[in-house]
Order: C-alpha cells, then structure tokens, then sequence
C-alpha cells in the first residue's frame, strides 16, 4: 500500500474519533491514538514535550495506531 493510501486511513480514522470524542482536543486524540507521544522534558523537569514523527512513515504510524486501544476501542469489546 502507497503512502498517500495509509495517509487516508489514518485521516478517516481520526476524523471518527473527532466525531465520537467532541470533548477531547485534537493534540489529545493525536497522543492518545499513539501518533504523537509525550516525554518528560530534561530542562524544566516536569514538564513533557511531545515527540514529532516527521520522518515516520505512514505505514508505521498506521500500524502502531491499529494496535492501540483508544484508536480501535470496538474491536477490543
């Protein structure tokens, strides 16, 4: 499957999730489908930082979020 193709699962994924999460902003579903993920930040010690997976591809970022439970909660019920 091409880029352009995992790009779009990806996209009809979350754009479920927006729709049944109407509470949660969009950064929290990023974090919380495993696409974007937070680290404690050295410098000011409690702080977190999030992790930007520019050079990711998308097949890797598709494959990790199938696998997480907030992304694909109906298929672990």
């Amino acid at each position: 499957m091409e880029r352009q193709k995992y790009n779009k699962l990806i996209l009809e994924r979350l754009s479920k999730l927006v729709d049944k999460h109407p509470d949660l902003r969009f950064g929290q579903i990023l974090v919380n489908c495993d696409i974007i993920e937070l680290v404690p930040e050295h410098i000011h010690g409690n702080a977190l930082v999030a992790l930007d997976p520019f050079n990711e591809e998308s097949e890797i970022t598709w494959k990790r979020m199938s696998l997480n439970k907030f992304a694909f909660k109906e298929l672990y019920n």
